[in-house]
């Protein structure tokens, strides 16, 4: 099968494996759940297929997640320049009544404290003429433009109540489908159809310790080519430390 850029077919490693191991094709749909298996063993679930959707915001400030949805990679809203900038997860968001029309009234309690009360549970340092602001202590000032929280339970993103924006892009690894064609970096080749061998024989009852002692042998060989196909996918650079050291520093106030 041909190669995509650096990227090889599943479908590479398992015939590979059939063809090594001498089995007849009709193997071919266990051997297929298996490399999924692997791949998300092998932290690969983001090489299944990544999808990137816009999605319109409901009136209560939530978004519907795709019925293949996994895992997000990015959830944020475009720029000019094609971009996205990325919403902030935050954790405080409750799910409480976020399939209800009136989500955003149920979940807001305006008596809880008042800015100029002394019990307030927000501090703020610095009055600016017009209002209270803190003048330190401020996150580092990532472009965020919103907050986000993913309920699986309900399969939808609520968002904060201020979000102004009438949609929401989404980027998000999509569920494997049988029939499709997935890839993963060549890099993990070996991995794979090491992984496939390993778990081909694992199920099956051992009656002597040569079966076992070849269980123990496929694993180790697994773990040997999933340690080097890291190594090799993800080698150090030193330009791109170089790079990261850069792009990280901040200038702040020291003692």
């Amino acid at each position: 099968m041909a190669q995509h850029e650096q990227m090889i077919p599943v479908d590479e490693c398992i015939y590979a494996y059939i063809d090594q191991a001498e089995l007849s094709e009709h193997k071919y749909f266990k051997l297929w759940h298996l490399a999924f298996a692997g791949m998300t063993e092998m932290g690969l679930d983001f090489f299944y297929q990544i999808k990137s959707i816009k999605i319109p915001i409901n009136p209560n400030f939530t978004a519907d997640l795709p019925s293949d949805f996994l895992q997000y990679t990015k959830i944020g809203v475009l720029n000019n320049k094609g971009e996205i900038i990325p919403l902030k997860y935050n954790n405080k968001l409750t799910t409480y009544a976020d399939l209800n029309p009136d989500r955003v009234q149920k979940t807001q309690d305006n008596t809880l404290a008042n800015l100029f009360q002394f019990n307030t549970p927000i501090w703020y340092n610095f009055w600016s003429g017009d209002q209270f602001i803190n003048l330190y202590g401020i996150p580092s000032g990532a472009p965020f433009v919103g907050d986000f929280k993913i309920d699986t339970t309900n399969s939808i993103i609520l968002l904060n109540k201020n979000f102004v924006y009438e949609y929401v892009m989404l980027e998000y690894v999509a569920s494997p489908v049988e029939g499709q064609q997935y890839y993963i970096p060549i890099q993990f080749r070996a991995a794979l159809i090491s992984y496939l061998r390993w778990q081909d024989i694992i199920s099956i009852p051992v009656k002597t310790h040569v079966q076992n002692s070849n269980v123990g042998m496929r694993r180790h060989e697994y773990f040997n080519d999933r340690r080097l196909g890291w190594a090799r996918y993800r080698p150090f650079r030193l330009t791109e430390a170089y790079d990261w050291n850069l792009e990280n520093q901040r200038m702040t106030i020291k003692a």
